[in-house]
């Protein structure tokens, strides 16, 4: 799940993989820091065992199935929260909401595709390279300074990426590793369009709702299409794993950002590419060359090196893509 900082002078997210969407809490200034970091790394292991899960259902249950059911969960949990609140559904800037939820659904589709097909902490790591994108787009969006730091991450992150494309991977992984590279550039580009929603005065959790609706019914109509999997009971429990864990990601995670500062917060959600790669080999049995471990070293550098570029001086909202 991505997470977006939303502030007048930051209108960029700090950080986080694939997928995912928003509960907002406000920021709590006497929690403890430990604390902080212990629900930062809760909400790591649910993404990791969230991501173990769609490779799971994967063997049995379609694609567009799973991102149905994924947004389905989301959405149902969403719409209760705007209720208890009492937020409410409409909005003035639907336009704008439907190419949020067009780039942000994109961007999950192609990390989804990336956990199926390629070994999980592969595919994580692709999904933390946005903050590279980030760096770049809000260089050439707002005439930032290109300053040292701007692009040594930059360049560190790409030469990781080069590594992990590197010419003896298999065709078919090839793709994979493309596809969920491009899940990277999709979550920045939907994190520009989350921050321009929030700007204008869009609660986060209606952002999230129709994100999630639009996931919801496009996976509804592509199911239709191709046929629904039957589900057994074993996946049955993997896609409402998949929505379970993806949930409580988002609130421990929401609740990490809303308590300890957001650079440190940032960092630790790089933890969720060391539980993925220990979930890989004991379920899995997927092991790491040398050379695909330098380079994901590298782009999680890189992106710590990003967050703590933008190292914003105060708390902010917390929000997903």
């Amino acid at each position: 799940m991505l997470v977006f900082l939303g502030s007048a002078a930051n209108t960029f997210p700090t950080v986080k993989t694939a997928e995912q969407e928003i509960i907002c809490s406000p920021a709590g200034p006497h929690s403890g820091e430990i604390m902080v970091a212990l629900w930062m790394v809760a909400a790591s292991v649910f993404f990791a065992l969230m991501g173990a899960c769609i490779k799971l259902a994967s063997a049995k249950v379609g694609f567009f199935d799973i991102i149905f059911y994924r947004s389905l969960i989301n959405v149902a949990i969403v719409a209760a929260l705007i209720k208890i609140k009492n937020i409410g559904f409409r909005t003035r800037h639907l336009g704008l909401h439907m190419k949020r939820a067009a780039i942000g659904n994109a961007a999950m589709y192609c990390g989804f595709y990336a956990l199926i097909h390629l070994p999980i902490a592969t595919a994580t790591t692709l999904g933390y390279t946005n903050p590279i994108f980030q760096s770049v787009i809000t260089f050439v969006t707002a005439r930032g300074q290109l300053t040292g730091r701007l692009l040594f991450s930059v360049l560190l992150g790409f030469v990781g990426i080069l590594i992990l494309l590197r010419p003896d991977v298999p065709n078919g992984e090839y793709t994979a590793t493309l596809i969920g590279l491009l899940s990277g550039l999709l979550t920045a580009l939907a994190y520009f369009n989350v921050g321009k929603l929030v700007r204008t005065g869009e609660p986060e959790l209606r952002v999230v709702f129709y994100f999630s609706l639009v996931g919801t019914l496009f996976g509804v109509v592509m199911s239709s299409i191709v046929g629904f999997a039957a589900l057994d009971a074993t996946s049955l429990l993997y896609v409402c794993a998949i929505g379970v864990f993806g949930s409580l990601g988002q609130i421990t995670m929401t609740r990490a950002y809303g308590g300890g500062n957001a650079v440190t917060v940032g960092i630790l959600s790089y933890s969720t590419i060391i539980f993925s790669t220990l979930l890989g080999y004991l379920i899995f049995a997927q092991t790491l060359s040398f050379i695909a471990a330098a380079g994901m070293v590298l782009i999680i550098l890189s992106g710590a090196l990003a967050i703590l570029r933008r190292a914003p001086a105060k708390k902010v909202a917390t929000a997903s893509v």
